[in-house]
């Protein structure tokens, strides 16, 4: 079991008195990780053709020791599931087992508004749901119909004396008309400020937005992304956490001049695992995310801290493998690549993540 402490510590408030006056303190450690993808050579790597299933197992095997040092873990799933034939771009639907092998790994939150959510129709959409309901992993984006979205959204989970408050929002399906009377959450503000307040309602901790928005392949946020990320904040949406350009892009933390609150955006997280290739689709990071409150200070503190993961694709005994990939344990692991291009390749996208990542980020 490989053990990592995240590095990349780049922004921590402090609202409350010294540690030796606080009573209490709460902590609650979130994750994020980027666009769970299954493009059809994944799709033909998993297969056992011995027993006639699919084994996703190994993809996520390297994080099992990461994710679970946190409470909860947040992933964008942009695929389908469960519709036949089994297929990748551009209609993604994968087996189920590709998210059981995620929630053995410790993802166990999924947000599933996404370009891809009507792929497969309005089985594809019920599919989706009635899997992840049946292996117990809670998500929010998408909808049976309007009176399931009307129970269930905002997404509620409380945890260890917090209450978080999920919503998740797409800026389109590819062209594709939502199905009736199923439902897809997408970027409209009236329709999220009527959801924020919604949210309001039932006093959380923290309202987090999860948005596939911006363009695809572009390191930086464009203009319409900032300027949403700061319409939400204003409107109550302490965190946003997006997705969809397939790279990553900076991240940014900010203080109300007024409340003193702390908001924090993630532009891009880029792709968690996919087929994607070329460079710097190849890799993504992890967002952690701490909240931490006490009796004495007024508002939330967060302490968020990132690391850098690279999908690491060979083959072994013909057949094709994937493996997600900590840089920061296997950077000092060079042997343990088949090619030393590959590793070439890691190393490559390390830098990148640094110079988006880290020198860009806002503090």
């Amino acid at each position: 079991m490989i053990k990592k402490i995240f590095g990349t510590l780049y922004l921590v408030f402090i609202l409350a008195q010294a540690p030796a006056q606080i009573q209490k303190t709460d902590s609650l450690t979130l994750m994020f990780v980027g666009d769970m993808m299954n493009h059809s050579p994944q799709i033909q790597a998993a297969y056992n053709a011995k027993n006639n299933t699919y084994q996703y197992t190994e993809n996520f095997a390297r994080l099992d020791s990461i994710f679970h040092q946190a409470d909860i873990v947040m992933a964008n799933l942009e695929t389908t599931l469960g519709v036949k034939p089994y297929s990748g771009y551009p209609q993604f639907s994968a087996p189920k087992e590709f998210v059981e092998a995620a929630k053995q790994a410790g993802i166990n939150l999924l947000a599933t508004a996404n370009n891809h959510s009507c792929d497969k129709r309005k089985r594809g959409i019920i599919n989706t749901l009635y899997i992840l309901d049946t292996l117990q992993i809670k998500h929010f984006g998408t909808y049976r119909n309007q009176k399931e979205k009307d129970s269930l959204s905002p997404l509620i989970i409380e945890k260890k004396g917090f209450k978080l408050a999920f919503l998740n929002y797409t800026y389109g399906t590819n062209g594709l008309p939502v199905p009736y009377p199923t439902k897809v959450n997408k970027i409209d503000k009236k329709a999220i400020k009527k959801d924020l307040i919604k949210a309001q309602s039932y006093k959380p901790d923290a309202i987090i937005v999860v948005l596939h928005w911006g363009n695809q392949y572009q390191n930086k946020p464009t203009k319409a992304q900032q300027k949403l990320a700061d319409w939400l904040h204003k409107n109550g949406a302490q965190i946003v956490i997006g997705s969809h350009p397939h790279v990553v892009q900076a991240n940014q933390m900010t203080m109300d001049s007024i409340s003193h609150k702390q908001n924090f955006t993630v532009y891009s997280l880029g792709n968690f695992i996919s087929n994607q290739r070329k460079f710097p689709r190849d890799g993504s990071m992890i967002v952690k995310l701490q909240l931490i409150k006490t009796q004495e200070a007024k508002n939330l503190q967060l302490i968020a801290s990132t690391m850098p993961i690279w999908v690491y694709k060979y083959v072994k005994n013909l057949k094709r493998h994937y493996e997600i990939l900590p840089v920061d344990t296997f950077q000092y692991l060079p042997d343990y690549f088949q090619k030393n291009t590959d590793y070439q390749k890691m190393m490559r996208y390390l830098k990148h993540y640094q110079k988006i990542v880290e020198k860009k980020s806002k503090q």
